[in-house]
């Protein structure tokens, strides 16, 4: 059984959340007979809270050579314990959940999911004094909120405890408040209740068994859109959940157990004509009926807003817009940057590798995130279908197009693409507008120095990169190939882009946004 003691102080923020178990949080400790019990500093052992508080480690091994202060802890009762009779419990590494590598997001789309249910259990604005640990951690809000990361549900206190946990320097702010502090949560729960004023029991999911049955009705719309009666209007060959629905928490007013409540259940592909339109229609009367909403999250920065898309039977935000150019990089120096940009109206949407040198899409830039993503197979099916062209050679069926991967004896041709680019009307180059593209920087026209400059590109973190290099620009050259060749609609082909980025496509569902 293992239990805490100096090595494992020293990973992550162990000493500091130990601290905070005591003072800020008050949640209890596992001990190694798996018992749970609330523990203070020993007041005794002097300078012991001060060395966890600043993870003093060498301070905390000088206390714990001498036996008499080793006793770092007591109980309400006075009894004292060591360092290693405290249990290496989830929240200190100890296996999965929140210190045993989950991902921030979902960390903190299932802590949004506990402020939420307590803005609407508490009828009243969060601020800091009623949004504490003590209210989240009510055993009556639990009942609530269903947030999962796979098979475990996660509990408020592990979430409190993952938000001190953590090599980020920015998740812990997202509680806090006052200088440092950005209440991120408090503030994207107060918006929410204020947008839709529900009443009764409401719940919140992240990850959770009513949420897969939520998708699972796409997945059955999909096959059937696939089959000889279907509509064909699914984009790309799997059109993922996101882009159907990019609810990252939903709210629901029905019975939290899918097998009761059955949303959006139609049956099986087989014995069922469910459309995307009939999904559509449905997602958006139970929204409107106070009954189930899909809720995307984004970082709130000061004043959380709140935008509706995929309205029904109008579409708010189904604007038309242009392809405004490119540019390599954000600067226009191609050997500055693996990525390209592409203006889509007033968005820009940059293009680059995402696994080095074998997958390739397009991502949406927003001020505090990324507002949307495409990905590379996505972007050929609109090519296919709108401009006639293709990203590189692909099969006779488009929707198994993949990326090219990258090979030395692809040089002449990425060169000659360059060359043609660089020089082209369309690169809006963001040094000197009114100096034409080759003026600004110099055109490599030498195909052994242009060989040794992508060879020898040097990344961010001031590493060789080349081959992720060569993989990500040509892809984005290869693409602009296809744009400018392309016999179709240029601005049909970035409108509908860009509406699948941002899960805005026809056969879309209803949702908000609060960022």
């Amino acid at each position: 059984m293992a239990a805490l003691n100096l090595s494992e102080l020293a990973k992550r923020n162990n000493a500091l959340l130990v601290y905070d178990k005591i003072n800020k949080f008050k949640t209890p400790f596992e001990l190694n007979d798996k018992t749970e019990i609330e523990l203070k500093f020993n007041l005794d052992v002097k300078g012991i809270a001060t060395a966890f508080k600043t993870q003093d480690l060498k301070k905390i091994k000088e206390l714990s050579s001498d036996k008499s202060t080793k006793m770092f802890f007591v109980d309400k009762n006075k009894k004292v314990y060591k360092l290693t009779d405290l249990f290496k419990s989830e929240e200190f590494g100890g296996g999965s959940g929140s210190g045993g590598g989950a991902s921030d997001t979902a960390v903190t789309e299932s802590m949004q999911c506990y402020y939420s249910a307590l803005r609407y259990k508490l009828g009243k604005k969060l601020h800091s004094g009623n949004a504490t640990p003590k209210a989240l951690k009510d055993t009556s809000l639990q009942g609530y909120v269903f947030a999962f990361e796979g098979s475990t549900r996660w509990e408020a206190k592990q979430l409190l405890a993952a938000h001190t946990n953590t090599t980020s320097k920015a998740l812990p702010t997202w509680i806090e408040y006052g200088t440092d502090g950005q209440n991120v949560y408090t503030k994207t729960a107060n918006a929410l209740a204020a947008n839709q004023k529900w009443s009764g029991d409401i719940y919140f999911h992240r990850g959770s068994p009513f949420m897969s049955a939520i998708y699972e009705s796409k997945k059955t719309a999909l096959e059937f859109d696939k089959s000889p009666q279907g509509d064909k209007k699914a984009p790309a060959s799997g059109f993922s959940d996101d882009k159907w629905n990019p609810g990252d928490i939903w709210m629901s007013t029905m019975s939290p157990n899918p097998s009761t409540s059955q949303p959006l259940d139609f049956g099986k592909a087989e014995n069922c004509n469910l459309t995307f339109d009939q999904l559509r229609k449905n997602v958006y009367k139970l929204a409107k009926d106070k009954k189930l909403l899909g809720v995307s999250l984004k970082k709130v920065i000061s004043t959380a807003r709140i935008k509706e898309f995929n309205t029904y039977p109008s579409r708010t935000q189904n604007t038309d817009v242009t392809l405004n150019g490119f540019t390599f990089g954000q600067s226009g120096d191609f050997f500055n940057s693996a990525d390209i940009y592409l203006k889509l109206g007033d968005k820009q949407v940059q293009f680059r590798s995402t696994a080095s040198t074998k997958s390739w899409q397009g991502e949406v830039k927003g001020a505090a995130a990324a507002a949307g993503k495409i990905g590379g197979g996505g972007v050929n099916f609109y090519c296919f279908d709108i401009l006639k062209t293709t990203i590189g050679k692909v099969p006779k069926d488009a929707k198994k197009w993949k990326e090219t991967l990258w090979n030395d004896n692809m040089f002449p041709h990425f060169h000659t693409l360059y060359k043609t680019y660089s020089i082209h009307p369309g690169n809006k180059l963001k040094k000197n507008k009114k100096v034409k593209p080759e003026k600004n920087f110099t055109v490599i026209k030498d195909l052994a120095v242009f060989k040794q400059m992508a060879n020898g590109y040097i990344n961010s973190k001031n590493k060789n990169a080349g081959p992720a290099f060569k993989f990500s620009k040509y892809m984005g050259l290869l693409l602009l190939d296809a744009i400018y060749n392309g016999k179709g609609s240029k601005n049909k082909w970035a409108t509908q882009v860009l509406r699948y980025a941002m899960s805005n496509i026809d056969i879309s569902t209803y949702f908000i946004k609060i960022e």
